[in-house]
């Protein structure tokens, strides 16, 4: 619509120019129309052919989509377990012994005031090392019973894990009473230990001095 109106507007303007030029008052009426319409047509023909397209559209500016966006989900991390520290093995001590069994003269074992006894015990080496000749069992307080300071475990060698028998010759006390006597082991370099099931670490030897029972006489 604004492109014919400015065609037409154009083209009276031409009509009121050109009317100045106009054929003169001798041209016959039909030659003065012609000449009207050839200038209109010629006008409008350049005004249409000069006149540009103006664009249909202006010039948007550019718009980004924006992009679907992948929510931001925490990736699984390697978190590292808490350190469980591993069991280690708890060193064998090299030097430990187990009570096992009184061979002979159990607790409580009655005897006459002077009496001559022999107690052996059954132990156990249970450590890291070897028991040899060095090796003794020494008195550790109590009742002494006569006994000596220490005796020899063996002649010979006791490896871990083998059974021993050591045997300790005792005198009952002369007095009536409950007697009880405790020993321990030592090594070579003469460190003494003890029985892993003792709250003491001892074995030992207990026993009961009674004096005899009267025979009634008949």
């Amino acid at each position: 619509m604004n492109k014919i109106i400015y065609a037409l507007t154009i083209g009276l303007l031409v009509c009121l120019l050109t009317a100045c030029n106009m054929p003169t008052p001798t041209a016959s009426p039909a030659e003065q129309t012609a000449i009207i319409n050839t200038s209109v047509a010629r006008t409008v023909a350049a005004s249409l052919g000069d006149s540009t397209q103006p664009a249909t559209d202006s010039p948007q500016a550019a718009t980004q989509t924006p992009q679907p966006t992948v929510e931001d989900t925490p990736q699984p991390t390697n978190t590292p377990l808490p350190d469980t520290a591993t069991p280690t093995e708890t060193p064998i001590p090299c030097n430990l012994a187990k009570f096992i069994a009184d061979v002979t003269v159990p607790d409580g074992t009655k005897f006459e005031p002077g009496d001559n006894f022999t107690k052996t015990w059954s132990l156990r080496n249970i450590g890291s090392c070897a028991w040899t000749s060095g090796y003794d069992i020494v008195f550790f307080g109590g009742d002494a019973m006569s006994a000596p300071s220490a005796v020899q475990i063996t002649t010979g060698t006791i490896n871990p894990g083998q059974v021993v028998q050591v045997s300790v010759n005792l005198t009952a006390p002369g007095t009536e009473g409950t007697y009880r006597g405790n020993w321990k082991l030592r090594d070579p370099s003469d460190v003494i230990f003890g029985i892993e099931n003792s709250s003491s670490g001892s074995f030992w030897v207990e026993i009961v001095v009674a004096l005899p029972t009267a025979t009634p006489t008949p």
